[in-house]
């Protein structure tokens, strides 16, 4: 295990050691809301960040949006699915990767209420110290995950041939049932990093296919279902 992936173990597991049943909740847009704990978390962890790694750059949702990765950085989000979170729908995940010459190298998604802990690394990817890998199964027989707003009903009119479409409400657990082999594939609409630079990397680890573009990341477990779904996204409009 590399010390940047120790690293993001230990201040993810601490990072969920600060939620308390003290939950405040806000409204931060039409659609959207943070809770007390998101700004808490995300604090803890640019706190540590710095200490630990001070010549690295920090790309996080609530206090650095402006979405620009560097050369070196971390990639934070630490309540990824905070509407599941706030209405205690245990679907949610706090998600960290670490960028290192440009390229990513190491990335957490830790689901506490599911006590799941995926992670990679240049070692492969896993889920609570075992090896895990994407489905072997044919695309019609997978569970295919789309998140994005009202990109789900859309997607769903043009996916005639893939009939389980799901949306979990969190990019992170989507990502990572696609990892683990829960999904056949994930299609992500949104082009924040924080949403998706940890899960992409976790997928390809564990042997998925990657198609990225504007407004389309997309995690397969084969070049074929990738690129269905890249042709599924232009036909949305996603691009």
């Amino acid at each position: 295990m590399t010390k940047e992936l120790e690293f993001l173990i230990n201040v993810s597991k601490t990072a969920r050691s600060l939620i308390t049943e003290d939950l405040e909740v806000y409204q931060k847009g039409e659609n959207d809301l943070v809770t007390n704990f998101d700004l808490m978390l995300e604090k803890y962890i640019i706190s540590q960040i710095k200490e630990n790694f001070p010549n690295f750059d920090i790309v996080s949702e609530e206090f650095n949006t402006n979405g620009k990765l560097s050369e070196n950085c971390f990639v934070i989000d630490p309540i990824d699915g905070t509407i599941n979170f706030a209405n205690n729908y245990p679907l949610w995940a706090i998600q960290l990767a670490c960028v290192k010459g440009g390229k990513t190298c190491a990335a957490v998604i830790y689901a506490p209420k599911l006590n799941e802990l995926f992670y990679a690394d240049e070692n492969g990817a896993f889920l609570n110290d075992k090896k895990i890998s994407v489905s072997s199964l044919q695309k019609e027989k997978t569970i295919c995950a789309v998140e994005g707003g009202d990109k789900i009903s859309r997607a769903s009119e043009i996916i005639g041939s893939i009939p389980h479409i799901r949306s979990t409400g969190s990019s992170a657990i989507s990502f990572a049932f696609t990892a683990a082999g829960r999904f056949g594939a994930h299609l992500f609409s949104k082009d924040s990093p924080w949403d998706f630079v940890p899960g992409i990397y976790i997928c390809k680890m564990a042997g998925a296919k990657i198609i990225e573009k504007k407004n389309c990341h997309i995690a397969a477990n084969s070049l074929e279902y990738a690129k269905f779904l890249e042709n599924v996204s232009d036909k949305m409009n996603l691009n």
